[in-house]
Parts: C-alpha cells; sequence; structure tokens
C-alpha cells in the first residue's frame, strides 16, 4: 500500500489548525457563529496556501452535528463523511476538467435537490477556466440560489473570473504564509513524522515551496527520500553573484551545471526569476519575502550589490524570454543568451543596459565619495624610456641659464692659458675647469647592456629617440663608461639631448647605473675629446712670449681653453635642464617645440620615417586619401 503524501497526512482538518490565514478563519469562524455564512464564497490565492482545505471545513462545520466556537468536532458521520469524501451534502467540481455548459447544467440541477443535511455546499476549484457559456449559467444560479446552496468558488487567478460572479461572492483573499510561521510548522512536522534531517536541508524545503506550505511539505518529503542529500539542488545564488561580478562564464557555467543535474532550462529559469523577484522584494518590503531572517539578510545583501534597475532588468529580460521558449526547438540557448546580454555590456546595447551601467557608475561615484582613496604616499615612479623630451635639436635656443658665460667675462671659469701661464707652486685653489667627479665603480650589470639595448630598451622608446639612436651602436665600455658611436658630431648632439632619458632606462633593465659617453664616427671625440686648435685665439688669451706672441719653436705650445664640442654642449644642456614636470602617459608636443626633419638626414635612410608614415603608425587602420578623391 502506498505511503499517503505528508502533505495530506498533515492537511488541517479545523480552522484553528490553518496556517498564515488568520483573517480567513476569523471570518469564517465568525460567520458560522453568528448563523451569517454567505450562500457564495470566492477562494483566491497562491497555489498550496489553503482554499480548498478550508471550503471543506467549511463544508464540515455547516453540517457538523457538534459545532463548537464555529468549529467542527470532526467527530460525527457527516464530518468523517467529508473528509473521507462520501459526503453527499458536499460535491466537489474541477472546472478546469469539467469546464464546459454540460457540466455545468448537471450540477445546475443537482443543486436545486433537497439534502438530508442543513447545507449542500458545491466547491468549485479552479473557476476561472470555466468555458463563457457555463459561467454565464452558473452566474444565474449565483444570482438566485437555493437557500440550502452554498458555493464556494477556489482560483488561483480571480482577475479571470467574470466581475458579475466576484460581485455575487464574498471574496477572500489567501496568502503565501510568512517565513517563521511556515519554518515551525515544517520542523513541526519533520518531528512528528520523525524524520532526521538537518537544518539545512529544512531550510532547503522552505526556500523549495516559496510560502507555499504543500509545495513545502513536498519538498521535504522529497528530501527525506533522499537521506537529505541536496546535490541536485540549484545554487541560484551563484546565477546572481554572476550577473553582479559582470562574468558571462560564471552564469553559464551555473547554467551548465543545472542542467548536468537533470533540470529543464525553463523550470530553472523560473526559479531564478523567483529569486530575483525575492531579492527585490528584500530592497522594497522585507516583510514579504518567504524565508528565514539569516538567509534574508544574505540575500538583501547580494540584492543591494546588484542594485534595483539591475534586479528589474533581469526579471524582465528573463521573462520574456520564458515566452519565448515555449515555441523553442532548444530552450537552452535563449537562456544562455540571455544571461549573456544581461552579464556584458558589449553585449547588452538597449536601453535597460545603457540605464544599468549609469546606475552602476552613480554606485561606484558614491562608494568613492562616501570613502575616498588613501592619497598617495609617493608619486608613482617614471619610465625614464617615455619621458618627455625637448625636440628641435639646434633650431631650439637655449635657455640663459644655461648658456655658457663668454670667455671674457671675469665672474666666468678662468681660461686655460691664464691658468698655464701661472707657476704651479702659485696656482690657485679656484680649479681651472669645474668637472664631474669620477663615477665609482658600478656594480656589475645582470644584464649585458647591449642586448638590453637591442632586446629591450630600444623598442621602448619613443619613435624620435629611436630613430636618433638607430643610427649608432655601442662599441665597448671604458671605467664603467659605454661609448656609442654615431655617424658625426651633430648628429651626437642630438642623441646627447636625450641621454638621460636613454641611460636610466638601461640602467633599470640591466639593474645597475650606465654612463654614455657618444663617439663620433667621422673622426672628432665625444664627451671627453682633447682639445684642438692650440694655437689658435678661439678659447681666450694666447700663450708664451716670443716674436709678436708666436710659439717658440723649441718649447711646446701653451695650451688654449678647450673648446666645447656640439656633443659636449648638448650633454651639459641636458644635464643641468630641470625635469619638475609630471611624467604623462604618452608624449604630446608643445605648440611651440620646433621639429626640423631636415637635422636627420644623417641618420640611416631606413631609420628615418616620413610624416605619412609616422602618422599611419599612430592611426593604425588609418587610409591615405589622395588629393583629387577628397
Amino acid at each position: 500500500m502506498a505511503t499517503q503524501s505528508l502533505y495530506r497526512r498533515y492537511r488541517p482538518r479545523r480552522f484553528s489548525e490553518l496556517k498564515g490565514q488568520d483573517h480567513v478563519v476569523r471570518a469564517l469562524r465568525d460567520a458560522v457563529m453568528t448563523g451569517r455564512e454567505g450562500q457564495a464564497y470566492l477562494f483566491s490565492g497562491p497555489r498550496g496556501t489553503g482554499k480548498t482545505t478550508s471550503a471543506r471545513i467549511l463544508a464540515k462545520v455547516l453540517n457538523c452535528d457538534n459545532v463548537e466556537g464555529g468549529e467542527p468536532c470532526c467527530e460525527c458521520d457527516s464530518c468523517l463523511a467529508v473528509e473521507r469524501g462520501t459526503s453527499y451534502d458536499v460535491h466537489e467540481l474541477d472546472a478546469a476538467s469539467n469546464r464546459g455548459i454540460d457540466a455545468m447544467r448537471d450540477l445546475i440541477e443537482k443543486a436545486s435537490l433537497g439534502t438530508a443535511g442543513r447545507h449542500k455546499v458545491y466547491i468549485l476549484d479552479e473557476v476561472h477556466m470555466l468555458t463563457k457559456e457555463a459561467s454565464a449559467a452558473l452566474l444565474k444560479t449565483l444570482e438566485e440560489p437555493p437557500p440550502h446552496v452554498v458555493f464556494v468558488l477556489a482560483t488561483t487567478d480571480p482577475q479571470k473570473v467574470l466581475d458579475t460572479i466576484r460581485s455575487r461572492t464574498q471574496h477572500l483573499q489567501f496568502h503565501l504564509l510568512p517565513s517563521d510561521a511556515l519554518a515551525e510548522h515544517v520542523k513541526w512536522v519533520a518531528d512528528d513524522a520523525g524524520l532526521d534531517l538537518p537544518q539545512a536541508a529544512l531550510d532547503a524545503a522552505l526556500v523549495r515551496g516559496g510560502g507555499s506550505a504543500r509545495d513545502t511539505l513536498s519538498a521535504l518529503e522529497l528530501l527525506a527520500t533522499t537521506g537529505g542529500d541536496m546535490g541536485d539542488v540549484v545554487d541560484l545564488d551563484e546565477f546572481v553573484d554572476g550577473l553582479i561580478d559582470r562574468d558571462p562564464g560564471r552564469v553559464l557555467t551555473a547554467m551548465g551545471h543545472a542542467v548536468s543535474l537533470g533540470h529543464d532550462p525553463r523550470t530553472v529559469t523560473e526559479d531564478l526569476v523567483r529569486h530575483l523577484r525575492n531579492g527585490f522584494l528584500a530592497l522594497m518590503a522585507p516583510e514579504l519575502v518567504v524565508l528565514p531572517p539569516d538567509q534574508l539578510d544574505v540575500l538583501a545583501g547580494r540584492a543591494q550589490q546588484l542594485g534595483a534597475a539591475g534586479l528589474v532588468r533581469s526579471i524582465e529580460r528573463l521573462g520574456s524570454i520564458l515566452v519565448d521558449m515555449r515555441h523553442a526547438p532548444d530552450p537552452r540557448i535563449l537562456i544562455e543568451v540571455a544571461l549573456v546580454q544581461l552579464t556584458s555590456d558589449e553585449a547588452g546595447g538597449d536601453v535597460d543596459a545603457v540605464a544599468a551601467r549609469v546606475e552602476r557608475l552613480e554606485h561606484q561615484l558614491k562608494e568613492l565619495r562616501e570613502h575616498p582613496p588613501a592619497p598617495a604616499a609617493a608619486p608613482a615612479p617614471r619610465d625614464p624610456a617615455t619621458g618627455r623630451a625637448k625636440l628641435g635639436g639646434a633650431v631650439r635656443r637655449p635657455e640663459p641659464a644655461t648658456e655658457p658665460a663668454p670667455a671674457s667675462a671675469p665672474a666666468a671659469e678662468p681660461t686655460v692659458d691664464s691658468a698655464a701661464a701661472t707657476p704651479a707652486a702659485e696656482t690657485t685653489p679656484e680649479p681651472v675647469r669645474e668637472s664631474a667627479p669620477a663615477p665609482e665603480p658600478a656594480p656589475a650589470p645582470s644584464v649585458s647592456v647591449t642586448e638590453a639595448w637591442q632586446n629591450t630598451v630600444k623598442g621602448q622608446l619613443k619613435p624620435l629617440v629611436r630613430a636618433l639612436y638607430s643610427a649608432g651602436e655601442f662599441v665597448g665600455e671604458t671605467d664603467g663608461v659605454w661609448s656609442f658611436s654615431v655617424p658625426n658630431e651633430a648628429h651626437g648632439a642630438k642623441c646627447a639631448e636625450h641621454r638621460p632619458a636613454v641611460e636610466a632606462a638601461l640602467s633599470a633593465v640591466v639593474g645597475a647605473p650606465v654612463s654614455i659617453r657618444f663617439v663620433a664616427a667621422d673622426g672628432d671625440g665625444g664627451n671627453d675629446r682633447p682639445s684642438r686648435n692650440a694655437g689658435s685665439d678661439h678659447g681666450g688669451v694666447r700663450g708664451g712670449g716670443g716674436n709678436g706672441g708666436a710659439p717658440a719653436a723649441a718649447s711646446a705650445p701653451a695650451p688654449t681653453a678647450p673648446r666645447e664640442s656640439p656633443i659636449e654642449r648638448a650633454t651639459r644642456a641636458a644635464a643641468a635642464e630641470p625635469d619638475d614636470e609630471p611624467e604623462p602617459a604618452a608624449y604630446v608636443p608643445d605648440d611651440d617645440d620646433d621639429i626640423d626633419l631636415t637635422e636627420l638626414t644623417d641618420a640611416p635612410p631606413e631609420a628615418v620615417k616620413t610624416p605619412v608614415e609616422r602618422l599611419a603608425e599612430a592611426f593604425p587602420g588609418s587610409e591615405l586619401i589622395p588629393d583629387d578623391r577628397v
């Protein structure tokens, strides 16, 4: 013999046993106690909330022999016959399967007959399913019912019932059970039935039931038969977390896992819509959510992260997909596309998607205002290879502060000739020429400079700097200084303007300080080339006596002050020029920067790029349009 289901075994027998419908119990009990019961009632509400059960309790109490306090005794023959379904005074009709005019005419004919009890009760379940003709026939009977007949109409969709029928009934609305009342009832049923289930299984039954007592007990019974195993339970929070994180892969994985457990995609979508609705209610009206308090708090937190706009958009999008899934050959594809659209800004381009992005930005702005980030302790390190550099080379005029003073000025550094004419013992302690202190021996680099230059640093330089340095190469290292060969002295002067940035980039890669000196391939020296034109008057006062100041043949000519080469002058200017400006993300030349492309003619042809080629590199995918097509 089959075991009776839990929801039938624990179906209420009296009004006092109904859970969560106090307003209905009070109205029906008072009507029976005062003898003012109506001739037609309309019970409406979600499934599993006690509509049919209340109709049967009302039928029992209307014909009970021992009514006490508006409650049936459940012991007399009439009450027992109603519970067994063998009473001649109670007739139940399922309007979903008996919806035609013939079934309604048969019911009306029987209603006019007399009864052995005090009342003949007709219970019509799902009355909104009646056809128009059957509803019209029922309406005629409701207008002038026999005095001993009581109609109880039950429906889950009262809006589909004719207004004329609703106006002739006492409409009592049933609600989903509150979470605390339903949790207490489930706990009592599990203890009374001897079900040894963990609290997690009871909570899962509550979630599946969704406030319906019958659905909750059915879920509880299913968990009991599986020993409390919830391995096939779909984790709807995983979908919500994916929507919050905007992670398409996460929601698609959650849907694939649910389908692998044997769940239908449409059923999963319906459950997800209900879950999102609970999240929306948790924000707007938490008292309407049928969940335990701890689960309600977690749900409210996730709903707050997703936002009201995101919840509404998700509910609307999934709701429309449910309609389309009815006729789709593969419903899973539709729900997967919808989930991707809800989690990807690129895939969701409708107005609702834009509104959701705006709400997320507003939420982020609010968070920044309420919790501003801590100020940075120090400026971010700069990349010397992409730092700002002066363009134009010799076209730029040197700044007055860095321009060398004339040799005849007394405050300037003295000339070599005047210093050489003084005996060594009488030489003043002031040095003849300021020179940088000798660099300390640098630690051995972790990477060779030539390898770092070819493999890393050269490719990181800006296009102009890279073009300048592409014309030369490293030729060796002496006393910790690396020699860089350039085509000529003018080209080396241009390279020297960018030497600090290149040295810093090389130092960062090789892991040790790197110094560069430029060597001109046309014979001119670099930063430390020897003095020339010793007997000329270019560098200062002539030295030595003799015939008219001519140099003596037997003695070495007095040295003159060495003339700065273009490389030395550019190196000194680059070292003395302040660089206090912040590092930009990409170099943007000033409006007053003068660029003389003719100065690059000394570079190899393959290293020089035309303006058109440089524009093409700056705008990938662009196309040059000839003048005749403009």
